[in-house]
């Protein structure tokens, strides 16, 4: 008989997921302990006779658990990692499914003809149910859950010096030919210290400043 908590035999795209989300949890100061993986045939077949699962959970039929089933291995089951509240605190694995359901898996607290709190699976959202897996139709790969990294002040302005770097190099268009070529006969334009003149740059303050004192010494306004 088969019966195994190891979440290397749960389909790789679900294994992954699964350990993202251990990972997850105990972040959030979840203590969550995984009881099991995957199961064969003949371990369900004990698990009927026996009349029961574990705690809390009921065998409705002699049929396999396909999404524990060790050739589809899309589901595990799991419980708080604290002896004597195992399944006791509600909450625990409300807040524990709360973080699954975010990453996309399917929760078994939310089934209507029997509540299995311990019980996670991915079948797509609900498009996927235990018949479908029987005629060998199982769920597409489950997207890997990627979290949002926080960009620090030296990620971002990291991230500008290299846009403002590259639109810097960027060529000006043909339809501003002419109005260049005047603005640089006269002087307008100078370009920076190296003698780029960066057309598809920003203007900052000094720049218009300094456009501006061109623009009134070459109207005879004012002193250069």
């Amino acid at each position: 008989m088969l019966s195994s908590r190891d979440v290397n035999l749960l389909r790789s795209d679900v294994a992954e997921n699964c350990r993202r989300w251990l990972a997850r949890c105990r972040s959030a100061g979840l203590n969550v302990l995984i009881t099991n993986t995957v199961r064969d045939a003949e371990y369900q077949a004990w698990l009927y006779e026996q009349g029961r699962t574990r705690p809390g959970s009921i065998v409705t039929n002699g049929k396999l658990p396909t999404f524990h089933h060790v050739d589809a291995g899309l589901a595990f089951d799991f419980c708080k990692n604290v002896k004597g509240q195992e399944y006791s605190d509600a909450a625990f694995f409300q807040d524990a499914a709360a973080i699954a359901k975010e990453m996309g898996f399917s929760w078994g607290g939310d089934w209507k003809s029997f509540v299995d709190r311990p019980h996670i699976q991915w079948d797509n959202h609900g498009q996927y149910t235990s018949a479908m897996l029987r005629k060998g139709l199982y769920p597409p790969d489950m997207p890997l859950w990627e979290e949002d990294e926080e960009m620090t002040q030296e990620t971002f302005e990291q991230m500008m010096s290299a846009y403002l770097t590259r639109l810097g190099q960027q060529p000006p268009s043909d339809w501003s030919r002419d109005a260049r070529q005047w603005a640089e006969q006269i002087g307008l334009i100078q370009g920076d210290e190296n003698g780029d003149r960066r057309y598809k740059m920003f203007v900052t303050r000094e720049e218009l400043a300094a456009l501006l004192q061109r623009m009134a010494a070459a109207d005879g306004t004012t002193d250069q």
